[in-house]
């Protein structure tokens, strides 16, 4: 087997941090500021995140699952 081949099949498995992102690469795409995402994590039921280090990781996933959890829905309209 030769070098490339051990780097190919290496690439091919799925990395533990695969799903997360940063807070800036992640600010950026819900096109939101960075400050913005802060104040997110910061609320009651914020949005959930890991952090490693110094690091904010989101969990893309789970932060799709949140972000769909906060649609507003409009009030249905009663009849008089």
């Amino acid at each position: 087997m030769s070098h490339i081949d051990v780097v190919t099949a290496d690439s091919d498995k799925p990395r533990v941090l695969d799903d997360y992102l940063d807070l800036g690469p992640f600010a950026g795409e819900v096109n939101r500021s960075p400050r913005t995402i802060r104040r997110w994590l910061d609320q009651p039921n914020g949005l959930p995140y890991s952090r490693i280090g110094n690091r904010i990781l989101i969990h893309v996933p789970t932060a799709r699952e949140w972000i769909f959890n906060k649609m507003r829905r409009p009030h249905r309209r009663t009849r008089k």
